[in-house]
């Protein structure tokens, strides 16, 4: 973990706007740091979601993870904007991609996560076997 120093004016006033926010001042200057040393990406943006920071197309509610997973099975930036995703945009599709090449990891982890058994085993683990068959209509 690195560490970065701040005035004592600095800090109270961030501690002030992630109180505002319902945050940690450490949550807050991570996603504010996070934003400014990125890669601008005009398309995009970061979303705090209940999983955790998500890339999104910029004023939809479209991941990049899902425009990315399209294009790994065979869309093209053309047809998703055509036929699957008609309400975006070419530049909001080569956007996604750009922030996909810069930030391959984390779009590797969402698409990972975003399967199946991943979901069947997070509602196993948080609703208990017998509320997992209740909702899957098992039990």
């Amino acid at each position: 973990m690195n560490t970065v120093r701040l005035s004592d004016s600095t800090y109270r006033k961030l501690r002030q706007k992630a109180r505002a926010r319902q945050q940690s001042p450490d949550q807050l200057a991570e996603e504010w740091l996070r934003e400014k040393l990125a890669r601008p990406h005009a398309h995009i943006e970061i979303v705090e979601k209940i999983s955790g920071p998500r890339a999104m197309v910029r004023g939809t509610r479209t991941p990049v993870s899902l425009v990315i997973g399209y294009l790994k099975m065979g869309e093209t930036p053309e047809s998703l904007v055509e036929e699957v995703l008609p309400y975006l945009t070419l530049a909001q599709v080569y956007d996604a991609l750009s922030y996909y090449h810069d930030n391959t990891e984390e779009i590797e982890r969402e698409l990972a996560e975003n399967n199946e058994a991943h979901w069947r085993a997070y509602l196993r683990a948080h609703l208990g076997e017998r509320g997992y068959l209740k909702i899957t209509g098992q039990g």
